[in-house]
């Protein structure tokens, strides 16, 4: 006879309020002096939020799709040699996305 696991407490999770939150007032952070605004493509804000890797000095490719106060967040495994590049990558990352281009992010799981 197996003895039983005791169960634990189920914690209440609440979800974050950025799916309340409207695309064009989420607050952006340069770390230089290139500034970050969405951008809007057939209906979606895109908004690039890239970040310098530590010690690498490489850019990541990470962003924001959203679309009627609904947000989700999307990367890959790109890097770019500056944040301007990162930038341009990451707009061109989300036109792919919202085109169904990208096979991993299909279209009807897009905000």
């Amino acid at each position: 006879m197996r003895a039983q696991r005791p169960q634990r407490p189920r914690r209440n999770r609440q979800l974050a309020p950025t799916a309340r939150a409207a695309m064009p007032y989420i607050p952006i952070v340069s770390h230089t002096d290139v500034p970050l605004h969405h951008l809007t493509y057939k209906g979606f804000a895109i908004t690039p939020r890239t970040f310098q890797i530590h010690g690498s000095g490489r850019w990541t490719l990470d962003l924001l799709i959203g679309r009627k106060s609904r947000i989700r967040a999307f990367s890959g495994p790109d890097t770019y040699p500056t944040e301007e590049a990162a930038i341009f990558g990451c707009c061109q990352f989300a036109h792919r996305i919202i085109d169904g281009q990208v096979a991993r992010y299909p279209t009807h799981e897009l905000p």
